[in-house]
């Protein structure tokens, strides 16, 4: 079979399994992770892990068959295997599977970064500080000489420093690079100060090509060590090479930092990471659950990507937990972890960042905040869309946030009766399974599970 025919063959399969299991299944399992190779009538598709094979092996393999076989014909074969590292065998094409297109009115909203910022999971929060950073690694023209990254704790602003470094001595075996936090480079400029050895410090970080200093916020109210930190700033700038810094604010929002260092960062591109949404946050549960051996059911993905809506580093925790008490049970698990299964590990009384535990009235308070529900309204008889919309939410969340049962939700949302709550809650549960869109307070089209992200983040928030 010719090349050119080969490879079309492959995407043509490579769609007919997107369109058979559905796009969602196809970004999570297939797009990224493995490589469709088709030789004669055979299909070999190589995965990057074991888990990985394996999962396609027992979710998918009569859809890849039927499509296999409508393109390759009835004495069609298909192989799943490990990706080895060898190269390609002469007379077999192969490359990564073909991305389906997305449906109508989806916007693709994560990708895998490439080589040299390892594994960033990349999503409408992190896109251009990701594009900003990949510019600045790869020395493209247009890539700013100084580039401040800011955002909360936990949401990947180190990962990204450290993956931008390692792609420029990749692409830059030469280069001279240097990451440091900023509590680093202040501890070195006092020792080099208390040893008289500041001309040598001085020397060794202004030769640099790329200086990248984490939590930079750390120089605040050290005025001695700003001053130092600026005067290097200028150096390196001078000599055409590239300072990137992050901090958990905004340069004008930074305490206590001087004024010509905070017009310094602004001079160059400043840009802000956000909270990963809710596609990236499954894809990172997918991707480091699959690191760690635990094998989740979909549903149990949605339920970590639901609990850990702050930050990355609470997925970390949620997943580290997880394996922990899988592992008490006897080992890493064959058997998949469902959503009532994590549900059960991961359940604790949520508490608000104040400490104090998340009670019933602070939801219906949110809730009524969120959709622009008045309070009396909600507790009156009335069947307005966003006042039932309102009760659904109260009780979904009054149930999975409070340890009160469908009669104490009941009073304190005025019903007469539970089983009216137990309705409204099932009924939201449903729609969460549908992912359907509903009206904020703004009258904007939302999807439902994002907006009870939101309201969990508040809540959470205190």
């Amino acid at each position: 079979m010719p090349m050119d025919t080969v490879k079309d063959a492959r995407e043509r399969i490579g769609r007919e399994v997107a369109r058979r299991v559905g796009s969602r299944r196809w970004d999570m399992w297939f797009d990224r992770t493995t490589e469709f190779k088709v030789k004669g009538s055979h299909l070999r598709i190589e995965a990057d892990s074991r888990f990985v094979a394996d999962w396609i092996e027992r979710h998918f393999r009569e859809a890849i068959q039927t499509a296999a076989k409508d393109e390759l014909g009835d004495t069609a074969s298909v192989e799943l295997a490990v990706r080895p590292p060898a190269p390609v065998r002469k007379g077999e094409t192969s490359a990564p599977a073909k991305p389906a297109p997305a449906s109508r009115g989806r916007r693709k909203t994560a990708r895998k970064a490439t080589p040299g910022l390892p594994e960033f999971e990349v999503g409408d929060s992190n896109r251009l500080a990701f594009d900003a950073a990949q510019r600045v690694a790869d020395t493209l023209d247009g890539a700013s000489s100084m580039l401040f990254v800011h955002g909360e704790c936990g949401i990947g602003k180190t990962h990204l420093l450290r993956g931008l470094c390692d792609r420029r001595r990749e692409r830059s075996p030469r280069s001279s690079v240097r990451y440091a936090t900023g509590e680093q480079f202040t501890n070195e400029y006092i020792a080099a100060v208390r040893s008289n050895t500041l001309d040598a410090f001085r020397a060794k970080l202004r030769r640099l090509d790329l200086l990248a200093i984490d939590d930079v916020h750390f120089l605040s109210n050290k005025n001695a060590t700003q001053g130092e930190f600026l005067h290097t700033i200028d150096a390196i700038a001078m000599s055409g090479a590239t300072v990137v810094v992050a901090s958990d604010a905004h340069p004008r929002l930074i305490g206590r930092f001087s004024g010509p260092l905070v017009s310094r960062f602004l001079s160059g591109m400043v840009v802000r990471i956000d909270r990963p949404d809710r596609e990236l946050r499954v894809r990172l549960v997918n991707r480091l659950a699959i690191e760690r051996g635990l094998q989740l059911t979909e549903s149990a993905q949605e339920t970590v990507a639901s609990r850990c809506v702050a930050s990355v580093r609470e997925i970390h925790g949620a997943l580290t937990r997880l394996d922990a008490l899988a592992r008490l049970d006897g080992g890493p698990p064959q058997a998949q972890m469902n959503a009532l299964a994590v549900e059960r590990a991961l359940a604790e009384e949520p508490i608000s960042a104040s400490g104090t535990p998340i009670r019933l009235s602070r939801i219906i308070e949110v809730v009524c905040q969120e959709l622009g529900v008045d309070r009396d309204e909600l507790l009156s008889s009335g069947r307005h869309r966003r006042v039932v919309l309102a009760r659904g939410l109260c009780a979904y969340l009054g149930r999975e946030l409070t340890n009160a049962c469908f009669p104490e939700i009941a009073t304190a949302l005025g019903r007469t009766t539970h089983s009216t709550v137990h309705t409204a809650d099932r009924r939201t549960r449903k729609q969460l399974e549908d992912d359907v869109k509903v009206p904020n307070a703004a009258n904007e089209q939302i999807r439902l599970r994002d907006l009870v992200d939101q309201v969990r983040r508040e809540l959470r928030r205190g």
